[in-house]
């Protein structure tokens, strides 16, 4: 019997590579994936390679413990960079992410491939968060969100488990629309406006009461995760076992970087929903997500190098800019963003 959604993974798959991705004929198409990654959404990816005339190449192997640089002992790092380098687009599906390796930064310096993160993609969130979305309607709806807080100096973010935190924009910061790919460089899964804000001027406290991953006994939380947060790095974890599972693991890595803001962003993703995948509890339609640890250099911040990376996620958020609420409750309530809200919700088919 065929598996869940088979054709709707395919047709996913195929606007994945055709609308996001841009995928033309005669390229190679890089994808790397573990034994933590969901097979029917690999398979259905080299299929739309195949389709659209382009050569897959498909990368697996054994799922490493850990992500980031923490995994680098655990790939096979002279095939794998050799092989990523030479390619024009590169899709990951690693259960434990490329994302901020040694191998992903070496591909990223090179400046030739297109790479999209798409770490533990299942065929299900696939269809939610691809196939059932008006990509053009949500790439417009990220670009306004983006503008509407670049022209934000001063933000403030509070939730109701407790998050209350502020912090500076720098203008010369990027703040990107992801899956809006324009040429080489490193995307993220579409639905998300992210950007690093002036570490040091980041303070309060901030509470994970989604998810958090890694570590690899986390997910969604029974008890919220707090940080206490001055100039931009975490000075005290509160809260129960989760919270001192977290601590725990930020700690073996003996970094302290692994204690600084990176980056945070926006949610707003219609079909994505929360299930315990980092990629897409970070989507989720009006919260914010931070990433603390390595941060890419694509940033332009000041946190740099780090052994390896987490993102946690804050639900229900309010965000407060120098025009006034752009999220409320959860929900977008900018004047600007309003008609586009309307439009982008009418037209997903989750």
């Amino acid at each position: 019997m065929p598996g869940l959604y088979s054709a709707e993974v395919l047709e996913s798959a195929h606007k994945l590579l055709k609308e996001i991705m841009k995928v033309q004929q005669g390229e190679t198409v890089a994808i790397t994936a573990d034994t933590g990654s969901d097979w029917q959404v690999i398979e259905a990816t080299v299929q739309a390679a195949k389709l659209l005339k382009a050569k897959p190449l498909l990368l697996w192997y054994p799922m490493p413990p850990h992500v980031g640089k923490a995994a680098d002992p655990y790939l096979p790092m002279k095939p794998l960079e050799a092989a990523l380098k030479n390619a024009d687009v590169w899709v990951e599906f690693n259960k434990s992410w490329l994302l901020y390796s040694t191998p992903w930064d070496r591909v990223m310096e090179q400046g030739t491939v297109r790479y999209i993160c798409l770490v533990g993609m299942d065929s299900e969130m696939l269809v939610r968060t691809i196939g059932r979305i008006n990509i053009p309607k949500l790439l417009e709806f990220q670009a306004l969100l983006a503008e509407i807080t670049r022209e934000s100096r001063k933000m403030r973010i509070t939730t109701p488990a407790g998050t209350d935190v502020e912090f500076e924009n720098d203008p010369e910061r990027p703040i990107f629309t992801e899956g809006d790919v324009k040429g080489p460089g490193d995307y993220m899964l579409v639905g998300q406006v992210d950007w690093a804000p002036i570490e040091e001027t980041i303070n309060g406290a901030i509470v994970f009461d989604g998810s958090v991953w890694p570590p690899q006994e986390l997910g969604i939380l029974k008890n919220p995760i707090v940080l206490e947060v001055e100039n931009g790095t975490v000075t005290k974890i509160r809260g129960g076992w989760e919270a001192k599972r977290f601590e725990r693991w930020l700690k073996s890595f003996n970094d302290p970087n692994m204690f600084r803001i990176a980056h945070l962003s926006y949610g707003c993703n219609p079909g994505a929903k929360l299930t315990g995948n980092i990629l897409e509890d970070e989507r989720v339609w009006g919260v914010v997500e931070w990433g603390l640890g390595n941060q890419a250099e694509s940033f332009k911040g000041k946190v740099g190098s780090a052994k390896s990376h987490t993102d946690g996620i804050c639900l229900n958020a309010t965000v407060k800019g120098d025009g006034g609420y752009i999220l409320k409750d959860g929900e977008y309530v900018h004047p600007k963003l309003k008609k586009l809200v309307e439009d982008l919700i009418d037209s997903t088919t989750v």
